[in-house]
């Protein structure tokens, strides 16, 4: 499994390689979109492809809503919080993703309102909401980078599991 998920993450990010400086404002804002969605289809399905694929996604160190990681400590955190939630789900809202590029400087950020769902079975618990979601993407070198990560929670509703 821990495989497949890594191929799936190698196939999706190839998809988005080309040399950098031959970027066009326009393929930049696809790319960052590309890479929103499936940043969130990544950490949705699978845990070991979530973990496996920071060092693809993320530079060296990238700040992570509002903290400073390095790939290792990003890895740790992420693992956290597959323990405690197992189970998640996390789609951007239609319509309200939002791209801004500086072509100069080859980075994008993306915005939107995600939904999400998340549940432990083992622990009989579950919670579900809507956030701001914020993604920074470099350009620079070959491969893109999540440079930044963050946002902040709109609403969350907290349960048992039925």
């Amino acid at each position: 499994m821990l495989k497949a998920g890594l191929s799936l993450l190698s196939i999706s990010l190839v998809a988005t390689l080309s040399p950098a400086m031959a970027l066009s404002p326009v393929q930049m804002r696809e790319r960052t979109a590309y890479i929103a969605e499936r940043y969130l289809q990544i950490w949705s399905s699978n845990n070991a492809a979530a973990v496996t694929g920071v060092p693809y996604m993320y530079g060296p160190e990238v700040q992570f809503y509002g903290k400073t990681y390095t790939q290792g400590q990003l890895i740790d955190e992420k693992r956290r919080v597959i323990g405690q939630w197992p189970v998640r789900r996390y789609v951007h809202r239609p319509g309200t993703m939002r791209i801004d590029c500086n072509v100069s400087e080859r980075k994008c950020a993306v915005r939107s309102i995600i939904d999400f769902e998340a549940a432990n079975p083992a622990r009989q618990t579950r919670k579900s909401g809507s956030a701001r979601f914020d993604l920074g993407i470099s350009f620079i070198q070959r491969q893109p980078r999540i440079l930044y990560e963050g946002g902040s929670l709109n609403n969350r509703r907290v349960g048992r599991l039925d």
